[in-house]
């Protein structure tokens, strides 16, 4: 019987580290771009026009979708990006790609799909089982 591979390696780790910076720079630059082109933008710089008030009821009713969008998903990466934080320290304590549920080591194709991944497959049903009851 062969023996379970309890650890992602050194070089499985900076593997992943090196992901997961490249991940965190790309919703750094997001985070940016929805900051500097849509949430600070006036009604007035979006519609063009003069006054605070558009004419346009429909151009108003989309720059507000526009904004409410943005904000949710600047929500949503901010939330991501504590997540990518998370994982780093786990890589940096040596923890990462180990199943916060069962101890078992978190499958590398999981963790490709998955960068911040906790949980294994079995991990995450236990834990959805766990939920339920």
């Amino acid at each position: 019987m062969v023996a379970e591979k309890m650890r992602l390696s050194k070089e499985e780790l900076s593997y992943f580290k090196n992901l997961l910076l490249e991940e965190r720079d790309n919703i750094i630059s997001d985070l940016k771009y929805l900051s500097e082109e849509n949430l600070k933008q006036t009604i007035t710089q979006s519609t063009g026009e003069s006054s605070s008030y558009s004419n346009h009821l429909g151009d108003a009713a989309a720059l507000s979708y526009e904004r409410e969008f943005a904000m949710t998903l600047s929500e949503r990466h901010g939330k991501y990006l504590e997540q990518i934080d998370d994982a780093l320290q786990r890589v940096k304590d040596g923890t990462y790609g180990i199943c916060q549920i069962t101890g078992k080591l978190i499958s590398t194709e999981r963790l490709e799909a998955v960068l911040v991944a906790k949980y294994s497959v079995e991990g995450k049903e236990l834990l959805k089982r766990r939920t339920r009851e």
